[in-house]
């Protein structure tokens, strides 16, 4: 090689270094693009660059180009094929594309199946595909992996299996010996700790929920969520010491469902599959004969507080729009001709109902419900304890509908052809992998 060659090599090498360092420091930097592009107008073949710019290009929110380059270097099936397909896989993730998730989470295993993290991965898109069961215990089989195989990365192996428990919706008899493990094991975790705090009062453990909000809050006093965590704990506590002394009973609570919807709630925030979420997600997708019947919202600061419209429900959904006009509902394109109802309506309705509790029996004194939406035919969609959705028609049993108003959203924003980011349903049957994780070490370095 002539020392021109010589000199022109050795830059190349100094780009790619830079690049590399600066993407480690700052990943949307543009200068990462620039000097990743110099090195592959020199380099064209180099696959680790294309990836590199890849990732840069997938941090700065440009998914499709990301996409494109990611798919490039896996046609080449080089070296870094086994990577491009990590990334593509991570890509999948991140656009809640759960079954392209698991299709690269399965190839990926087919090159290399030796990182307890490439399991973990299989196991989280099992389970967001609907194989529950089946993908939980794969994530217990990856983190009984790590700790044979790399036991220094057992902390991080716990916190991902506690994440992707609560992603994949599992119920907190599940999460909650996962949680507890991973905070044991890195304390300073206190996302999952949070997360635990909130599942013990499903649990009804008010206690343990009340002392692990203090330790949140003298690590963060300003958090709002583990004053509300230390807050709800109190106030249970005080009821079951009060028992006998108040009118509202530790039984009373529990028939209402108040702290499994409270827990459902915030973890659907924390997922972005709540129903704040829903109607921002439907309102990309809402048809035009649909929006043409719906009224304006109401501004949060002007919707009515407190007994007389009900819980957060009915103010998100009237925030949204304020109800749609009578005899629209067949615009949502649902077997059933449903309509939002406007605050006003759900006011005047409730007004009417708490008048004269006898005329109307339909609607008892001392349960929960909060009706949303008419047929104008007398039916309306009711959320009732744990936050579920029913159909109630006068003289009828209450008819499921859906398990909260969140739901039944994702179930239109999934009509109208929009991206449904919750996990399939449950199956009932396993399907087996035929892969099964082996003892090793984790795959090469970046190039």
């Amino acid at each position: 090689m002539s020392d021109f060659g010589r000199a022109a090599a050795d830059d190349v090498e100094r780009d790619l270094d830079l690049a590399w360092e600066l993407f480690a420091a700052q990943p949307a930097h543009p200068k990462v693009a620039e000097l990743a592009l110099r090195v592959l107008a020199a380099q064209p073949e180099r696959s680790s660059v294309t990836l590199l710019l890849a990732n840069h290009r997938e941090v700065c929110g440009e998914a499709g180009e990301a996409r494109r380059l990611y798919l490039r270097v896996a046609g080449r099936r080089d070296r870094q094929f086994v990577n491009a397909a990590r990334a593509l896989r991570h890509l999948a993730f991140a656009e809640r594309d759960h079954p392209g998730a698991l299709r690269w989470a399965h190839t990926v295993l087919a090159e290399e199946h030796e990182n307890w993290d490439d399991w973990v991965e299989l196991g989280s898109a099992r389970a967001l595909c609907g194989e529950h069961e089946d993908g939980w215990r794969q994530l217990d089989e990856a983190v009984a992996l790590c700790a044979r195989t790399t036991p220094d990365e057992l902390p991080t192996a716990l916190g991902k299996r506690a994440a992707y428990l609560l992603a994949s919706f599992a119920p907190p008899d599940r999460f909650v010996p996962a949680a507890e493990e991973a905070v044991r094991a890195d304390a300073a975790n206190s996302w999952v700790a949070l997360m635990l705090g909130w599942s013990y009062l499903v649990q009804y453990r008010f206690t343990d929920a009340e002392q692990l909000g203090l330790r949140l809050l003298r690590e963060n006093p300003t958090e709002g969520l583990s004053q509300g965590l230390v807050e709800m704990a109190r106030t249970m506590l005080r009821i079951v010491e009060n028992a006998h002394a108040q009118d509202i009973t530790l039984e009373d609570i529990r028939r209402t469902g108040v702290i499994e919807l409270g827990w459902r709630q915030l973890r659907d925030q924390v997922l972005g599959t709540d129903l704040a979420s829903a109607l921002a997600a439907l309102d990309d997708v809402v048809p035009a004969d649909l929006r043409a019947v719906l009224r304006p919202g109401v501004p949060i600061s002007d919707v009515p507080r407190g007994d007389e419209l009900g819980s957060g429900v009915a103010e998100d959904l009237v925030a949204w729009h304020d109800g749609q006009q009578p005899g629209s509902g067949a615009a949502w394109g649902s077997a059933e001709p449903f309509r939002l109802m406007s605050a006003a309506e759900i006011i005047a309705m409730s007004a009417e109902i708490e008048a004269d509790q006898a005329a109307h029996p339909d609607w008892p004194e001392n349960e929960v419900w909060e009706q949303v939406m008419t047929d104008d035919a007398g039916a309306y969609l009711v959320m009732v304890a744990f936050g579920a959705i029913v159909k109630r028609r006068p003289g009828h049993p209450d008819e499921p509908v859906a398990e909260s108003m969140a739901d039944w959203v994702w179930d239109r924003v999934a009509d109208f052809g929009g991206r449904d980011p919750r996990p399939a349903p449950r199956k009932t049957g396993a399907s087996p992998t035929g892969l099964t994780p082996v003892p090793g070490t984790p795959s090469p370095g970046r190039r």
